[in-house]
């Protein structure tokens, strides 16, 4: 998750005005790594929750975070795309808004990830039955 989250947040600061003097194009070799660390958490996350289905699936925490990491990987896919291949169509204001939400979806995900160990109910589907 440190590797997907740093990723994205380097490239959203970078993308509000921080470090100006590092070029893009030198940043756009980091998402290699970030693709294969998501499928890491992808997994990771797909074995926790085979293991613990109504931990999660009761939990509503685990909805905002499966939110948020949904709508920041699909920032991560269409972002340096779009600013590949069409920059002059996204403003300065736009790209700015966009990595701000891109920070503000990862924050959420990072702190719902955290709160998902202590906000469960159920545990295990076994106490009905």
């Amino acid at each position: 998750m440190a590797f997907v989250v740093g990723i994205n947040l380097m490239f959203a600061f970078r993308l509000m005005g921080l470090a100006p003097g590092i070029a893009l194009q030198n940043m756009f070799r980091f998402y290699i790594v970030h693709w294969y660390a998501t499928v890491v958490i992808f997994l990771s996350g797909l074995l926790l929750l085979l293991a613990y289905p109504a931990k999660a699936l009761t939990n509503p925490v685990f909805y905002i975070k499966f939110s948020a990491l949904t709508l920041g990987l699909f920032i991560a896919y269409r972002l340096p795309r779009s600013l590949n291949n069409s920059a002059k169509n996204l403003s300065n204001k736009q790209i700015k808004l966009i990595a701000l939400c891109s920070i503000l979806l990862w924050v959420i995900a990072v702190t719902a990830g955290r709160f998902l160990a202590y906000t469960h109910e159920v545990l295990l589907a076994s106490r009905f039955y």
